[in-house]
């Protein structure tokens, strides 16, 4: 799994991987859901990247403080970016 991309849940939701974070090594992901247009929608998760026997398999993170954790350092790789933003865009 790749930040930018979309992938499909089970119950055929679209999300859109924003950002991508190693934890205690494994990778989360910080998604947004699309709506039916396709469009991101207000609805937000993290998802715990799986890999068994080389098939890849997500499951959402509901345990609040690794949910703080992981908040955390996504927002800490958002701060550098826009800390490196250009000064004229």
């Amino acid at each position: 799994m790749t930040v930018d991309s979309v992938i499909t849940l089970e119950n055929d939701v679209n999300c859109l991987l924003l950002e991508k974070a190693n934890y205690e090594n494994n990778n989360y992901f910080l998604t947004v859901v699309l709506n039916q247009e396709e469009e991101p929608s207000e609805e937000y998760a993290i998802l715990k990247e799986i890999i068994e026997d080389g098939e890849t398999f997500i499951e959402k993170v509901t345990d609040p403080n690794l949910v703080m954790s992981l908040l955390q350092l996504f927002t800490s790789d958002v701060k550098k970016f826009v800390d490196n933003l250009p000064d004229e865009i």
